[in-house]
């Protein structure tokens, strides 16, 4: 192999499918649409599944299709998981990124995370939390769930699936998210990948803008007691399948 056929060998990288999961999010998402369209690479194309808005998000998501790679799948039923598994479906490539449509994040983060997703071997990446404000109780939680996060990505590792990456290989082999656990999901996911699976995960080195909507509206205070209780119920009790903290999602309004 030429030199030359050996840089250009170095340089491939996989290509990304970045799935979007809605609800009624009209006013978030054109926000993260937008940022996908400053990236600074193109190799990616845009799923948005949503689950069955009663708003003008599906016609939102359309209005981007002449900016952006992007197909829209409608979905009948509802549920986080069962969107990620839906957009999974229909990926064409092999690496995958789940977003939430809240999300936001600065035009070079998809460079910048997939190279390091390349040179460090990750199946899974999970990827450090930020917000606007410098000094609040917002982002001293932030700033604690993120060095959590980086502590016991090897011995219980967990990250949010508002912004995960994964491969269609590793989603295959854990058969996706499990559509019938509602807190936690994501951070099952990471577990059974690394535990069952043996599959490579680790913390991006990158952040992504998190909406602290759900913070605001329950309080962190009261957000950061529920996590904890979540977690020690899956370290000691196992996985919360259904929703046994009664715990709503989708009771957040930005406009």
């Amino acid at each position: 192999m030429s030199k030359r056929t050996a840089r250009q060998t170095r340089k491939t990288r996989d290509k990304v499918s970045v799935i979007i999961i809605t609800l009624n999010e009209e006013c978030n998402l054109p926000r993260i649409l937008g940022d996908l369209d400053r990236q600074t690479t193109r190799d990616f194309e845009v799923i948005v599944a949503d689950s069955n808005s009663e708003d003008a998000t599906v016609a939102v998501a359309r209005s981007f299709m002449d900016r952006l790679p992007l197909r829209v799948v409608e979905m009948s039923g509802r549920g986080v998981s069962l969107g990620r598994n839906t957009g999974a479906s229909q990926a064409k490539y092999e690496r995958l990124l789940f977003l939430d449509a809240d999300t936001r994040f600065d035009a070079d983060f998809l460079d910048n995370s997939l190279n390091q997703l390349e040179a460090r071997g990750l199946h899974i990446g999970g990827v450090y939390l930020k917000c606007g404000e410098s000094f609040s109780l917002l982002s001293a939680g932030m700033r604690l769930f993120n060095l959590g996060q980086w502590l016991f990505q090897r011995v219980f590792p967990m990250a949010t699936g508002a912004c995960l990456f994964s491969t269609r290989m590793a989603h295959e082999k854990l058969g996706g998210f499990d559509e019938a656990i509602v807190l936690c999901e994501d951070c099952d996911y990471i577990r059974r990948a690394v535990k069952e699976k043996g599959l490579r995960f680790g913390m991006v080195r990158q952040k992504y803008f998190f909406n602290t909507r759900r913070l605001e509206k329950d309080g962190v205070l009261r957000m950061g007691f529920i996590y904890l209780r979540a977690n020690f119920h899956r370290l000691f009790f196992g996985e919360l399948y259904g929703n046994p903290f009664s715990y709503r999602f989708d009771h957040y309004d930005d406009r």
